[in-house]
């Protein structure tokens, strides 16, 4: 074969490869803006519910922490001034593995404390099956709710997951967890925007399509019987596998917008990275582990939920939004300079299609939950994060982590 034809044929392969990477992103565009759709709506019916007269769920609140002696005083005060019935919910503390106050600062703060002392079990999954399971059945149906030790609770947060769970026959809600003083914007503001789109409108659009909200970490409710019957498993994201095991099962996670959380994040990229790490190799596994099975329950229809595991397969299997946007745009730069013909037209109309139903998506999230004009900027931050989070990917495609790894704080954050 001559070299000339050599050439022809990696043109043409690698035409080929840009258009299918513009359809994608295409789709993904697609995907998206109905999210975002059906989010917008759910909205308007979610102010039109309100809140019930009276609280009618029993809630047993569980703070899983490992040495967070610098931050648990301010999330067991906020949830002592939680704005619902003192004699309605209990909060429990498990001091993990803890070698500072942090047993301490719960019984300062009078709340139920458990200490574990497990160095061959450890990790946030298998702290929360020990405690479930040493605790007694609520004497009346009852909910628990999982708060990090790093969060500022709104007041309304119990409230909210009640209204949730007397208003639908989910067996979980996720509330919106979300950035704490955003407003420094930089990477903490740009963390807010992406969280705006990823723990706000997809829960809420997917959720009003008919599908199941994925689980988050932090800001969760089960019901009691439900918990009990799904213990935690101790993966890398235990959350989103918990979240996975639930929908196969046949039970569906609500999503709780007015149920807010701020959690502390990390103030520069540095920081984040063992974090992202842990999330992204955590994504793959679970996409790896339970996508093959979405695709049979979708294809049997079982338990009547045929869209919610085709849902759920789709989501699992995006990628971080920043490496879509990118990705796509390449995809449309290299189908311009790589195909030919009528296939050039329609991959790079596909990929200018995919790449403005992203930005609008974006937009569309930012008005949604509220995001303020200041934090918005961080925007400007974009290729910087495009950059970084191909890099994290990159590493997890080479060796994915198998442990989890504290994130790094500053000071100023530990101490507000």
């Amino acid at each position: 074969m001559s070299v000339r034809r050599i050439g022809r044929a990696g043109r043409d392969l690698g035409a080929v490869v840009a258009g299918a990477g513009a359809f994608l992103g295409a789709f993904w565009g697609g995907y998206l803006t109905l999210i975002g759709i059906a989010a917008d709506r759910a909205q308007g019916r979610v102010r039109a519910r309100g809140l019930p007269r009276g609280p009618s769920t029993f809630f047993r609140v569980v703070v899983p922490a490992h040495d967070e002696e610098r931050l648990l005083g301010a999330t067991l005060g906020a949830l002592a001034a939680l704005d619902y019935p003192a004699d309605r919910f209990e909060v429990h503390l498990i001091a993990d593995n803890c070698d500072d106050r942090t047993a301490a600062i719960g019984r300062e703060h009078a709340v139920h404390v458990h200490e574990r002392h497990d160095l061959e079990l450890v990790g946030k999954g298998a702290a929360l099956a020990w405690l479930i399971d040493r605790l007694p059945p609520a004497e009346e149906p009852a909910a628990i709710v999982v708060i990090d030790a790093d969060t500022r609770v709104h007041p309304a947060l119990l409230a909210e997951f009640d209204a949730g769970f007397a208003s639908s026959g989910v067996a979980a809600q996720q509330g919106y967890y979300t950035v704490k003083d955003a407003a420094e914007g930089g990477d903490v503001g740009f963390r807010a925007v992406a969280l705006a789109v990823r723990h706000f409108v997809r829960p809420a659009g997917r959720t009003a399509l008919g599908g199941s909200s994925s689980l988050y970490g932090n800001a969760m409710a089960f019901r009691e019987s439900v918990a009990r019957a799904h213990p935690w498993s101790n993966g890398l994201t235990e959350d989103l596998e918990m979240g996975m095991r639930l929908l196969l099962d046949g039970h569906t996670v609500g999503f709780a917008p007015g149920a807010v959380v701020e959690a502390v994040m990390p103030t520069s990229l540095d920081d984040s990275v063992s974090q992202n790490e842990r999330w992204e190799a955590g994504r793959v596994e679970v996409a790896r582990n339970f996508v093959p099975e979405l695709v049979r329950a979708a294809w049997s229809g079982r338990h009547g939920r045929r869209w919610a595991y085709v849902d759920a397969a789709i989501d699992i299997t995006l990628p971080p939004l920043t490496t879509v946007f990118a990705g796509t745009a390449v995809a449309g730069v290299a189908s311009l300079g790589l195909a030919r013909g009528r296939f050039r037209s329609v991959a790079v109309v596909a990929a200018v299609s995919g790449v403005g139903l992203q930005a609008l998506h974006v937009v569309h999230a930012c008005r949604l939950a509220d995001v303020s004009p200041e934090v918005r900027r961080s925007l400007a931050r974009t290729p910087v994060h495009m950059l970084w989070k191909s890099r994290i990917l990159a590493r997890v495609v080479r060796g994915r982590p198998s442990s989890w790894v504290r994130t790094s704080r500053s000071e100023t954050q530990a101490a507000a």
